[in-house]
């Protein structure tokens, strides 16, 4: 359940998608459950059969109860028990965890970290997510908040975050942080031929950088690299804190595929202080794309680990 959508998956015993439906996501947090349940009713009548557990990841802190206390992205839902609502409705049982932390899931059973004990999922989308798998355990911490990661602050003196703080890790590696990162460079004069393809300064957006980082622009690829600066600086922090043998980075920048990825890998080499006397950290993008986190809210449904 995302800021804009909710995207639904059917999963089989298997672990195969056997369906998947999506629609809009209401505003107030009672139409979200109605939305859901129309969701998983749809899914069902597709198949003729009816789904054993229901799961959904959903951007914010939830905690272990599948309350959802702050979501950055869906103002309205603060506070709401929105697995207990669920499970009222479906009579069946109902898991809400993060998003990333799904995500996280569907990486670790079906995906880039299948086979890996220690790694943590980046999520660059609008803002930045996080999930932890260590020792082979998914991580929630103490409430169920673990994996913030995109409010670890990187930069005191930066720009104001929609969290309140400034310098937050997302202002600068996020999907929203490319279009920032692209007007400043505008409006420093580095970038003119993106200018001159948007026609105004204040209206691009990481949309059209991502696009023109598919054909090759020289100057989408530069802010790129700075956006890869970033996102390796904050990708060093979190290895040199948690050790992990791998990152895997997923979310809607992940889309953009290898250059984003060796921007990223560029970064994070540039920030290591102690490369040849520890292993290598293997960073990869993630499998499944867009889709994880439905894919591993199904599967946490299942069976929660």
């Amino acid at each position: 359940m995302g800021g804009t959508n909710i995207r639904g998956v059917l999963v089989d015993p298997s672990g195969q998608v056997a369906g998947s439906d999506a629609c809009r996501r209401p505003a107030d947090p009672v139409d979200m459950v109605d939305a859901i349940v129309g969701l998983v009713e749809r899914l069902e009548t597709s198949v003729g059969s009816v789904v054993a557990a229901v799961g959904v990841g959903c951007a914010g802190t939830v905690d272990h109860q599948g309350v959802v206390h702050t979501s950055p992205n869906i103002p309205t839902l603060i506070e709401f028990p929105l697995a207990a609502e669920l499970a009222s409705r479906l009579r069946r049982r109902a898991v809400v965890e993060n998003d990333a932390t799904t995500a996280t899931w569907a990486e670790m059973q079906t995906g880039a970290g299948r086979g890996l004990t220690d790694v943590a999922f980046v999520a660059l989308g609008t803002g930045i997510g996080m999930g932890l798998v260590l020792g082979g355990e998914l991580q929630r911490g103490a409430n169920g908040f673990a994996g913030e990661a995109g409010h670890m602050v990187v930069d005191a003196a930066g720009p104001e975050c929609v969290c309140g703080r400034h310098g937050c890790w997302e202002i600068y590696a996020s999907g929203r942080a490319l279009g920032r990162l692209t007007r400043q460079a505008a409006r420093e004069g580095r970038v003119p031929a993106i200018v001159a393809s948007v026609g105004d300064i204040d209206s691009i957006e990481s949309e059209h950088v991502s696009g023109l980082v598919a054909e090759g622009h020289p100057e989408a690829l530069a802010v790129l690299d700075e956006l890869g600066w970033w996102a390796g600086l904050g990708l060093t922090n979190l290895v040199n804190v948690l050790d992990v043998s791998a990152a895997i980075i997923g979310g809607g920048l992940s889309q953009m595929g290898e250059p984003l990825l060796s921007a990223i890998q560029r970064g994070f080499v540039g920030h290591q202080h102690d490369i040849g006397h520890r292993p290598a950290v293997s960073i990869e993008l993630a499998t499944h794309g867009p889709g994880a986190g439905a894919l591993g809210a199904a599967l946490l449904a299942r069976h929660d680990p």
